[in-house]
């Protein structure tokens, strides 16, 4: 049994407490995956993995907080972002949070994915970018074919 303690890159507790609490990922495959109780899941990622998190939360008073946070998990070793949510060595590429923020981030990764590209082989600079544009009130750059074959020479010669 896998000792759940144990950061392995980054570990964090998915919840799904139905129309309460609800967290999930919209792209990102966890290295392992354990089942905690019958709300929670333990997941875990190994260090250069890329995750992007939905957390969605209601409170008794009817409002709702959407967020989406892309995160790539370190080595344990290496320098490291505090998440407060996360366990282990984790880097903060984006964090939105509200509907509007949330759906341009999501509408972003679809249309990543549509040119048939894996958003978490994206290029780490581009998130950091569009979550600060994003924060500015900027319309979101581009991420195409030519900017991820830059990407990837780039990533390859250094």
């Amino acid at each position: 049994m896998m000792d759940l303690r144990a950061p392995v890159g980054a570990q964090l507790d998915l919840v799904w407490i139905e129309t309460r609490i609800e967290h999930w990922l919209r792209f990102g495959t966890p290295e392992t995956s354990v089942a905690i109780d019958r709300y929670r899941r333990r997941v875990s990622f190994a260090p250069g993995d890329v995750f992007a998190l939905m957390r969605w939360l209601a409170s008794d008073t009817g409002a709702v907080t959407v967020s989406i946070d892309i995160v790539r998990a370190l080595p344990p070793a290496g320098p490291r972002a505090v998440l407060s949510w996360i366990t282990g060595a984790a880097d903060g590429l984006l964090r939105q949070t509200g509907d509007g923020p949330v759906r341009a981030v999501l509408d972003t990764i679809s249309r990543i994915e549509r040119q048939g590209l894996d958003p978490r082989a994206v290029c780490p600079d581009y998130w950091r970018d569009l979550d600060a544009r994003l924060r500015a009130s900027r319309p979101a750059p581009s991420y195409g074919r030519a900017r991820h074959e830059a990407w990837l020479w780039r990533r390859a010669a250094s």
